[in-house]
């Protein structure tokens, strides 16, 4: 049988002798036979530290004792192996999620991939009584789970390996929780335009999100990958009270603004054109207080407001929305008073669509950023369907000008279109892209019954420009948020 320990096991009482001059001598603690377990729930810290006796569980649809919840855990289990007698072992591996086993720090087996059971081997040689240090980093994301560590030889038939010939480690590692891979789409149902904010948090970061449409429900994630609802909305009427409908309640963005969270969002004035709007509060999940009428207006309409702290001074970006009339759709930045929640100075045109490139009749959803010298604002340019596309310009100063960097850095591929109305957001020191696409029809062009899904790519920079995977959304498995291979 095996056991899980959810502390760690009492060692053997330590015996003392009498040295030299009086000293004590104090014999070391008897070392635990088996192997140091760190259970992860979440992918994140410690949920139970022991030492396992064997590797060898089969949970199937159950979590492992003391661990709540059965999807979406992790273990390392490290410590030494001490073979019987020399010659070449085989070390197999038999998982039900991802597995890597590492033999003296060389990996040796790297199946880091959500499967059903799968089995793993490795040819090693060992020799009697010399032990070498073992670690093995499993995951599972969902359905059954299951771990299992075996060897043989030509003189031990295939066995799980006995507790008699592991020795844990002393203590838990100093390692981080491992992290699965993970896929795009992050959230596979329609969540356009979607407006990410980090928060520190007592317990480590958090993410929150709000996408385009209704009450504007807000969303939260502690990694960018696994989302939920809160029930929590920023319009729980569906409508500030100053907007004629709520039918075009678009692009909201989550921001803190000092000692407050602010959400500026697009909806229609009283007179059912389109405008800026804020409501604030004290936390992210509200209650959110409407300013009571809208913060932008202008008669061709204006949408995609966006907030940046340029070192401490406030400013808003946004759209107008002249391609609804024909006309051209400059992007525009105004600094706004301290609290967020009103406009002052005048306004400076940031960008304006270039309609003989790919942006068409469109630039839209701004989010600027600032790296070294540089100030980078990424945008979407043309119709919003299939032909969307990802573009960025950067300045040396907040008010431009700004250059293009030419072609899209985001477009299309066989799996999706579209892809656009982003947020950058920093995890770990890493800065990842938080997007939406529609699913790739098969002909180029969009399901549109599918609506746009919400998608999460690291942005890694390149020559002075930002790069986000190969300049279309990924198709693989990609590096957990704030990981690499």
């Amino acid at each position: 049988g095996t056991t899980t320990s959810a502390t760690a096991s009492a060692t053997a009482s330590a015996g003392a002798t009498e040295g030299t001059a009086g000293t004590t001598l104090i014999d070391p603690p008897a070392p635990e036979m088996g192997l140091r377990a760190e259970y992860f729930a979440d992918y994140r810290e410690p949920a139970l530290v022991g030492v396992d006796e064997v590797v060898d569980f089969p949970w199937g649809a159950d979590a492992p004792a003391g661990l709540d919840g059965v999807d979406r855990f992790s273990v390392r289990w490290t410590g030494r192996l001490s073979p019987p007698h020399d010659g070449t072992y085989t070390l197999i591996t038999e998982t039900d999620d991802g597995v890597r086993l590492w033999v003296d720090g060389e990996l040796v087996i790297d199946d880091w991939n959500g499967h059903f059971v799968a089995r793993n081997e490795v040819k090693v040689d060992l020799s009697a009584g010399v032990e070498v240090d073992l670690r093995i980093d499993y995951f599972e994301i969902d359905l059954d789970a299951s771990a299992k560590l075996l060897w043989s030889s030509d003189r031990v038939a295939e066995e799980v390996i006995p507790a008699s010939h592991l020795i844990a480690a002393a203590g838990p590692s100093d390692l981080g929780p491992p992290k699965p891979p993970y896929y795009n789409p992050v959230e596979a149902f329609d969540c356009p335009d979607p407006g990410a904010l980090a928060v520190a948090e007592a317990d480590g970061p958090a993410y929150y999100k709000v996408c385009t449409g209704g009450a504007f429900p807000i969303r939260r994630s502690r990694d960018l990958v696994v989302w939920s609802g809160t029930g929590a909305k920023v319009l729980p009427e569906g409508k500030p009270a100053w907007a004629a409908n709520g039918k075009r309640n678009w692009a909201p963005e989550l921001h803190r603004v000092g000692d407050r969270f602010v959400v500026y969002y697009t909806t229609v004035n009283g007179a059912d054109v389109l405008s800026v709007g804020a409501a604030h509060a004290d936390a992210p999940l509200g209650p959110y207080t409407d300013i009571g009428g809208p913060l932008v207006e202008h008669p061709l309409g204006v949408i995609d407001a966006h907030y940046f702290d340029d070192g401490g001074t406030p400013w808003l970006l946004y759209k107008i929305d002249g391609n609804s009339q024909g006309k051209p759709t400059p992007i525009l930045i105004r600094q706004l008073a301290a609290d967020g929640l009103s406009l002052v100075g005048p306004e400076t045109t940031l960008l304006v669509n270039d309609g003989q490139s790919w942006e068409g009749g469109v630039v839209e959803a701004p989010w600027l950023v600032r790296r070294g010298d540089w100030y980078y604002l990424f945008y979407s340019g043309n119709v919003y369907d299939h032909r969307y596309r990802t573009g960025v310009a950067r300045s040396l100063g907040l008010l431009g000008p700004y250059g293009r960097h030419g072609a899209p850095i985001l477009t299309n591929n066989e799996r999706w279109v579209g892809p656009g109305h982003g947020s950058v957001i920093d995890v770990g020191g890493l800065d990842y892209f938080v997007y939406h696409a529609w699913t790739n029809k098969g002909d180029g062009t969009h399901e549109g019954e599918l609506g746009r899904s919400d998608l999460v790519d690291r942005i890694v920079w390149e020559g002075g420009w930002p790069k986000i995977h190969d300049g279309s959304p990924s198709r693989s498995r990609q590096p957990w948020p704030g990981e690499s291979w």
